[in-house]
């Protein structure tokens, strides 16, 4: 029994110094430091326009306006994330993304109908109806800060993100569609009506010779909250789900519109550890 007893004391003391020497250097901290994730990601944006009040047509600037706007859109790019200790919690986040934020505009006054139209002695009330939307894309690229609120060997569990975000106009065009319905002339058709639609594209708010209405550098705050779930049992491969919402500094362009781009986001990354 004593022998026994001695064997237990013996096995409980390795046990302890086991585990305190796991705690500095083991379990809770990692053994071997984690090194930098590196992966694609990509996901869906809700973009969010919110615009004054303004005329479609420069002919018609009272009749045909638009305010705000909203649809969805898409972001895809590669994603970094470099450890600051070997906790795996803390880190420094570097991304590349092409990000769209193009939207439709909200029409207002849209519509002119019962306005009489005459061809070849067939009479019609026509209408004339307009809406806009807006090419919008940009390449990003993000720095900053992300903390895990679990430690362990990868990136595991609920984080929070925060980046500030700096970004070129890739493609900025405004494009505007006019749909008019009058008299076809030909007395056999039933409603003797005539619709034609055409694309008026307006590549002014891309166009550096505009300097009022040309697209700047986008400066933005994106908060986000990820979900890290490791693949591999060594970690070297992460999956991480993530929410954010995108805030802008700065306006679409130096137009009256009183231009502002920002969305709401949803996404998944997946990393690759290299140590």
């Amino acid at each position: 029994m004593k022998q026994i007893l001695l064997s237990l004391l013996a096995a409980g003391a390795l046990l302890l110094q086991s585990c305190s020497g796991s705690q500095r250097t083991g379990v809770i901290a990692p053994e071997e430091q984690g090194g930098w994730l590196i992966g694609p990601l990509g996901g869906v944006n809700l973009v969010s326009y919110s615009t004054d009040q303004f005329a479609i047509l420069n002919s018609e600037p009272s009749c045909f306006t638009a305010q705000n706007g909203s649809d969805v859109a898409f972001h895809v790019g590669i994603s970094a994330e470099i450890p600051l200790d070997n906790t795996m919690q803390s880190f420094i986040i570097a991304e590349g993304i092409f990000d769209s934020k193009s939207s439709k505009f909200t029409t207002a006054n849209t519509t002119r109908a019962t306005i009489p139209t005459k061809l070849n002695g067939v009479v019609y009330n026509g209408s004339v109806e307009t809406s806009e939307s807006a090419s919008l894309n940009y390449g990003l690229i993000n720095v900053g800060y992300k903390y895990n609120f679990t430690q362990a060997p990868s990136p595991t569990g609920p984080a929070a993100q925060l980046c500030i975000s700096a970004g070129i106009p890739l493609t900025a065009n405004l494009n505007k569609t006019v749909t008019v319905t009058a008299s076809s002339g030909d007395a056999s058709k039933p409603d003797h009506s005539e619709t034609n639609t055409a694309a008026v594209p307006d590549k002014q708010a891309a166009t550096a010779t505009s300097p009022a209405v040309a697209v700047g550098i986008r400066v933005a705050l994106r908060a986000q909250f990820d979900y890290d779930i490791p693949l591999t049992g060594d970690g070297s491969w992460t999956a991480t789900p993530a929410v954010g919402y995108d805030f802008p500094f700065t306006k679409v362009d130096d137009s009256q519109k009183n231009w502002h781009a920002s969305a709401a986001y949803a996404g998944i990354a997946i990393r690759y550890m290299i140590r």
